[in-house]
């Protein structure tokens, strides 16, 4: 080789090593930065709800179950995808949820009144159950309203032979008019807290309703033959959130998306201060994951009702949670969840027919076996009132009954890991930072 062409080589190969050592530094930038560690309440659960252990694990979730008959078979069958449990290896740890407890305040009554005048009712023509509910009545239009005099919680019914006899003669709304009008009411009442976004109608469900000859309620098979819609409100809760001031937040939210799907932007007020947050969200479910604690029956127009004119029923259990989640608990393995079902240890929540009624009440049913399709991470929130809102995993699958038909089933089970829950720890939260 000579002397021209060794300088020739010589440049070449430092061009490319020049090349190669900027392609490096741009890759371990771009790994760097797209794989910033989660904040570091999700690296290690803080157990900051509650001061000791012992007052959270006097939390520990009670979820009831269904029953069913005696001669049912209490066999599982595992056939997710691959024969594997869902991969949750994403949620190790997750936000659990701190309620605003609800006490008696001295102007409950005047706002029972004010509430029951929105709804159509003369409010001085109060009745009081005890110290535990103002009730009303409303001959005019066979409708009767409780509030809970403590929660403001209340629940308005009207007679069945009524809601028929109104069927009879108008039409009813379209399912789409009937959220309007549910939204509408909702809005009307101003009843819920900014916790709760009632113009999300991704997270609102309908139902057709038949009024029976006896006054309960079953599932219309078409809008044509149903006599009421049944609104259920639905509302989610984030799993995991990311405030846009933490450092590397970007990156994070990028990692996020990626494992978890696309974030919501929110923003809340910390320390009067508007924050922007990102929130990695679930739905919260109730005993029955059909339904809801707000449920609103909207009907035709009801010519003796001078305002709601066809809202014929309101079911509404509200619980307002803080803005801000008021620690992270570490999960059960999701697997250990599925093994434990199947020693019979969840609770069955939901058991029908494939197709089947979704109004009428539950009466149990014999089974043969149930096979395991699904695992999913959702909120559970039930009826009474309580402190945390809590994570459960939700079992679903098929089920075979004794007479060889098919059905579906949920069944739930508790998420957090209470055997290894600790004291609130004081830990000051280190920055995050990327060289």
């Amino acid at each position: 080789m000579t002397l021209t062409e060794a300088t020739f080589w010589t440049k070449r190969f430092g061009i490319i090593l020049l090349v190669l050592t900027a392609l490096f530094t741009i890759a371990v930038f771009l790994f760097t930065r797209d794989s910033s560690p989660p904040p570091f309440e999700y690296q290690t659960a803080t157990y900051n709800c509650s001061e000791t252990k012992e007052e959270f694990i006097a939390e520990k979730l009670e979820i009831p179950s269904l029953k069913v008959n005696s001669d049912s078979e209490n066999t599982f069958l595992l056939q997710t995808d691959s024969g594997k449990v869902k991969d949750l290896s994403e949620l190790k740890i997750i936000n659990v949820h701190k309620y605003k407890i609800k006490s008696q305040q001295l102007d409950n009554q005047i706002k029972a009144k004010s509430l029951a005048s929105t709804l159509g009712f003369d409010p001085d023509k109060i009745y009081r159950k005890g110290t535990t509910d103002y009730i009303w009545t409303n001959s005019t239009n066979s409708r009767s309203l409780d509030i809970n005099a403590k929660t403001l919680n209340f629940v308005m019914t009207t007679n069945s032979s009524y809601i028929r006899d109104v069927a009879k003669e108008t039409n009813l709304p379209t399912e789409n008019e009937a959220i309007s009008t549910a939204v509408n009411t909702i809005r009307r009442l101003n009843i819920l807290g900014s916790d709760f976004n009632y113009n999300d109608t991704g997270n609102i469900t309908t139902h057709l309703i038949d009024i029976n000859p006896d006054g309960s309620y079953s599932q219309a098979p078409s809008l044509a033959e149903a006599e009421l819609i049944k609104v259920d409100f639905h509302k989610t809760r984030s799993m995991i959130s990311i405030k846009d001031s933490l450092t590397n937040s970007d990156a994070i939210v990028r990692n996020f998306n990626e494992k978890l799907g696309e974030a919501t932007e929110d923003e809340i007020i910390v320390n009067n201060e508007r924050v922007k947050i990102f929130n990695y969200s679930t739905l919260v479910t109730y005993n029955n994951p059909n339904s809801s604690h707000i449920s609103i029956y909207v009907g035709a127009d009801d010519p003796n009702s001078k305002q709601l004119e066809s809202i014929y029923g309101i079911n509404f259990t509200y619980w307002q949670l803080e803005t801000e989640s008021c620690g992270t608990y570490e999960l059960i393995d999701p697997s250990i969840a599925i093994e434990r079902v199947q020693a019979g240890e969840g609770s069955l929540v939901y058991l029908n027919e494939k197709g089947g009624d979704e109004i009428e009440d539950y009466q149990p049913k014999s089974v043969k076996n149930y096979i395991i399709y699904d695992i999913a991470l959702t909120y559970y929130e039930p009826l009474t009132q309580v402190n945390f809102l809590q994570p459960i995993y939700v079992v679903s699958g098929e089920t075979t009954f004794k007479d060889e038909s098919r059905g579906e089933f949920h069944i739930f089970y508790p998420a957090i890991d209470y055997d290894i829950i600790i004291d609130k720890v004081e830990v000051e939260t280190p920055e995050i930072t990327t060289d």
